[in-house]
């Protein structure tokens, strides 16, 4: 089976080009100069997969989130994807920024490079198919439904989040934060590194989980939240039934 990694992020450029490199399970996946800014840009998803936004809306009720229909994103312009064999989906996924570009002069900054990452996806090539990706969706609410003892509210500070994990765990709960990496504009030089965990209730599927995973209380009770917006994204990205593989 193969995975595609995404990563997604802002990039405000000044002076000269910051450097981003990414590692799977210690193997370099890219090297990459940034000589220029990456903004937001809103976009409009020609409305031709009636099946997809009808999914979309059903599962997030009229919007998605941070926008006014179904069909609109706010997404990076630009986007780094690699398809990756699952021998070096293993361990975890490191992030190396190298970043020291300001005018810092006598105690004073006015002017910086900075990221911000938004999103960093990681899916079988398998679930890049819609009906895929929907069945399992659907798999994970009837498990979560049909378990009396299961958490339902909040599902989203219980449950894990696929097929972007973007939270970390503190005093044994998952939470979100400030001091994430995820929507966090950052200047200077700084790393994180991102579990890649197989996931406790479907045997060979490998997720990106949230940090300090280890440190997860109730591991065993965990099920998945499936993200409802991510297919639009795949769909932006070309992504989305594009690949049906199984081994």
């Amino acid at each position: 089976m193969k995975y595609v990694l995404g990563l997604l992020f802002e990039y405000k450029y000044y002076k000269n080009p910051a450097n981003i490199k990414i590692f799977s399970n210690n193997q370099l996946i890219d090297d990459i100069d940034l000589t220029e800014d990456i903004n937001l840009k809103n976009i409009q998803i020609a409305d031709d997969n009636i099946s997809l936004y009808n999914w979309c809306k059903k599962w997030r009720g009229l919007t998605v989130e941070g926008t006014d229909s179904a069909s609109e994103l706010q997404i990076p312009d630009k986007s780094f994807i690699y398809t990756l064999d699952e021998t070096i989906v293993k361990n975890s996924i490191r992030i190396e920024v190298t970043n020291n570009n300001t005018n810092y002069s006598n105690g004073f900054m006015t002017r910086w490079s900075s990221v911000t990452f938004h999103e960093i996806f990681l899916i079988p090539t398998y679930y890049l198919n819609f009906e895929n990706y929907s069945a399992f969706a659907e798999k994970n609410r009837q498990i979560k439904n049909n378990i009396p003892k299961y958490p339902i509210i909040p599902t989203e500070t219980y449950s894990l989040i696929w097929p972007n994990e973007g939270r970390i765990v503190k005093n044994g709960k998952l939470m979100a934060s400030t001091a994430n990496w995820r929507k966090w504009k950052k200047g200077g030089s700084f790393s994180f590194e991102l579990p890649i965990i197989e996931y406790i209730h479907e045997k060979g599927l490998k997720i990106l989980g949230p940090l300090n995973y280890e440190q997860l209380l109730e591991k065993e009770k965990r099920r998945l939240i499936t993200n409802t917006s991510m297919p639009l994204y795949f769909e932006y990205l070309k992504l989305i039934n594009t690949q049906n593989e199984t081994t």
